[in-house]
């Protein structure tokens, strides 16, 4: 059952995990209906957008991510990386359709997308941790 918890659109979290959690609990609210003014979840769809793309951005620029000999994995994460580059313009695409004919049956349809691409999120990001943690005996460095 979904949980409706007050979010405010208009208030990204910095931190990536904390703003996956913020777009799944906006999106499950949007399922359920909750008024949320249009611009506020245009502003919404555009700060989860560019989080996910810094998220990425820092990734690919991340010198443990470039000298890491686990090819197979860091592929894996990679990839990911270019999915959700695809679910993003997805996301956008839906919230255009809200945008241009706002009712009930586009709003759920942009909560749900919103829920499948953070939980996607959240599956990717225990990959990324995995792949990232140092193997037993190393030192451990900050995961991005």
């Amino acid at each position: 059952m979904l949980a409706r918890r007050s979010v405010d659109p208009r208030a990204p979290p910095r931190d990536f995990d904390a703003l996956v959690d913020w777009f799944d609990q906006l999106s499950s609210n949007l399922v359920l209906l909750e008024e949320y003014p249009r611009e506020d979840l245009g502003f919404a769809v555009a700060a989860f957008d560019a989080g996910v793309r810094q998220h990425i951005r820092s990734f690919a620029l991340s010198d443990r991510s470039m000298r890491d000999p686990r090819s197979g994995p860091r592929e894996l994460v990679v990839a990911d990386h270019a999915r959700f580059s695809v679910s993003l313009e997805q996301l956008r695409w839906s919230y255009r359709i809200l945008e241009s004919e706002d009712h009930g049956g586009h709003r759920q349809a942009l909560g749900q997308y919103g829920r499948v691409l953070t939980e996607a999120l959240r599956r990717h990001r225990r990959d990324e941790r995995a792949y990232l943690s140092p193997p037993p005996g190393t030192s451990t460095e900050e995961i991005p």
